[in-house]
Formats: structure tokens, C-alpha cells, sequence
């Protein structure tokens, strides 16, 4: 290996690793923020589900407004669409 190569995947494992550690700090304020902003939702379906709810609804608010078959819908909605695009990709191979 070249010393150039070597400097790039140093470089590149350097960057892996400073992802892998923002990533972990990222998580940890998100544990911190939900547990302060909802703690009940937080226990219920844990810390990544909830604040991707609430970013699905807009707001804390708008979710709480949700009837529960628009919950359903914003927890399947990302499979739903994966099944059509299955399909969609099936139905163009084969015809």
C-alpha cells in the first residue's frame, strides 16, 4: 500500500469513528430530550419511535390530537409504500 493510500484510509477511519461518536452524543440528547418533553411516550414505545412519531405529526401537539387510526396509518405508512414500490418494481419486470 502506498503511503498515500494509507493516509486516505486513515483519514477515512478517522472520520468513521468521529461519526460513530456524534452519532452516540446525538442519541444521548435525544434520550435527554424526550424523557424532559414527553416521558410518558418516551416509557411507552422508547425514546427513536416516539421522536419519529412526533416528527411524522409535526408536533407534540398534533400528536396528541391524532386519533389513534392516524397513528396506525404514520406507523405504517413507510411499509405501505414499500410494498407498492415492490410491486410497482415486479409488475415492470415482468410485463
Amino acid at each position: 500500500m502506498s503511503p498515500i493510500d494509507l493516509i486516505n484510509v486513515q483519514q477515512f477511519a478517522q472520520r468513521v469513528m468521529d461519526l460513530s461518536e456524534y452519532r452516540k452524543k446525538l442519541h444521548e440528547y435525544l434520550v435527554t430530550k424526550m424523557n424532559d418533553i414527553a416521558p410518558n411516550l418516551a416509557s411507552l414505545i422508547g425514546e427513536m419511535v416516539g421522536a419519529r412519531l412526533i416528527s411524522h405529526a409535526g408536533s407534540l401537539t398534533n400528536l396528541a390530537k391524532c386519533p389513534s387510526s392516524t397513528l396506525q396509518i404514520l406507523g405504517a405508512e413507510k411499509a405501505l409504500f414499500r410494498c407498492f414500490s415492490i410491486t410497482a418494481s415486479y409488475n415492470s419486470e415482468n410485463t
